[in-house]
């Protein structure tokens, strides 16, 4: 892949191409690599039970993230890589944005009270959900956009892997018996809270850009300018993160532990997918010449991916996680085409359709695929539980794939 890149931009282009490309790697790796190397400690001292609960209101708690985040790992990646070039409307971008997440934050805890308060599922282990809420907080502080924008990801990459591997060492030495499981929350989302307000002291310190609270109508405006990347960011999550909520209110926490385990594997191919997307975004809203070499490399990876998820998971998954891993390996089966599918959906919705200000078209393509993974989910996982689940996933992202491909290509 990297071969192919250094023959679709300069040299210079090439080497901030490149850098980004390592950093967002470490970045992105060690957001989920280091959970896979904790996961076999966490299951067999949590206990089948306790680990699954967690992985139970993470998926809750991942709703509340988008919120937050609302596409701007996107929306305003794009309006600071336009702007690269003018330090005052790159200052009211981050200020703005900023404060559009902190109000959106406070919408979420809200929202998460009241489920807390409705539904005796949430409010019998309310201080799990509050503890994990703390993960959203640290999400919505760290300025990851910005770097992006400017194509500096280096800085992020170094701030996070810190905060990452402080965690990561702390499940080992804190995390003993199957009553600390609230550790494990606290200390994810603390040392994300952390990293969060260095990184925007970082901002101010090295590139004097500084943080003001922002009118309503900014936030109003900004909210509204990225309303169609939010719905396509969010919406996705009615057929796979509410699949992971749906099936824990049908099946023990045992089964949801052994669906979360295959979903992480696969993410963890995925996620270069999204690496190279988040590299390949802003370049291409200033050069977008060089398109169709782009999509190559990128599929073709995704093709590379999801061949190498099927054939070698069965020996990789019980070696690292135990012989009772087994139980998720038939999963991680069904979902070893999503690479491929994820490949083709960022390439021609993403670095396509966005960076030609195709939102609403979009838009569109994710809402149906989305709502039919949503109708899918709620048919087959009350009966085929963890089995209806993966068919759920894997199916609407070979929907989705099939969508944006064929409106781009005869739109």
């Amino acid at each position: 892949m990297i071969k192919r890149i250094k023959n679709i931009v300069g040299t210079e282009e090439r080497k901030r191409l490149l850098s980004n490309f390592f950093s967002l790697s470490i970045l992105q790796g060690a957001d989920y690599i280091l959970p896979l190397l904790t996961m076999p400690y966490l299951f067999r001292v949590l206990g089948a039970e306790k680990f699954g609960l967690v992985a139970f209101s993470t998926s809750t708690l991942f709703f509340f993230n988008i919120l937050v985040e609302y596409g701007f790992n996107l929306s305003a990646t794009r309006d600071i890589s336009k702007n690269i070039g003018s330090k005052q409307k790159i200052q009211e971008i981050f200020a703005t944005v900023l404060t559009a997440k902190l109000f959106l934050l406070l919408v979420s805890f809200f929202l998460l009270s009241l489920l807390i308060v409705i539904f005796d599922k949430f409010n019998n282990d309310w201080q799990l959900f509050y503890l994990s809420f703390l993960l959203v907080i640290g999400n919505a502080l760290l300025p990851t956009w910005f770097f992006q924008g400017i194509e500096e990801m280096k800085y992020i990459s170094y701030f996070s892997l810190g905060a990452r591997l402080f965690f990561t060492l702390g499940i080992f030495i804190f995390i003993s018996s199957p009553d600390d499981y609230l550790l494990q929350p606290l200390m994810n989302g603390g040392g994300m809270i952390l990293i969060g307000i260095f990184s925007i002291h970082f901002v101010k310190k090295k590139y004097d850009i500084k943080f003001s609270f922002q009118s309503f109508n900014k936030i109003r405006r900004v909210l509204k300018d990225g309303l169609n990347i939010f719905i396509t960011e969010f919406i996705p999550n009615l057929y796979s993160n509410f699949s992971n909520i749906l099936l824990g209110f049908f099946a023990t926490m045992e089964i949801v532990g052994y669906y979360s385990l295959a979903t992480k594997v696969i993410d963890v191919f995925n996620r270069l997918i999204y690496i190279v997307r988040n590299i390949t975004f802003p370049y291409l809203n200033k050069n977008n010449r060089n398109f169709k070499k782009v999509a190559k490399v990128t599929i073709l990876g995704g093709a590379v991916l999801s061949f190498f998820a099927y054939s070698t998971t069965y020996y990789l998954v019980p070696f690292i996680f135990g012989t009772k891993a087994y139980n998720s390996l038939v999963y991680i089966y069904i979902l070893a085409f999503s690479p491929f599918f994820m490949a083709i959906l960022q390439t021609y919705g993403v670095n396509k359709l966005l960076v030609e200000k195709q939102d609403s078209l979009y838009k569109k393509i994710i809402i149906t695929g989305s709502l039919f993974g949503f109708l899918l989910s709620t048919t087959l996982v009350p009966f085929f539980s963890a089995i209806g689940a993966s068919i759920t996933l894997i199916s609407t992202r070979g929907v989705l794939a099939g969508l944006v491909y064929f409106k781009t290509k005869y739109k």
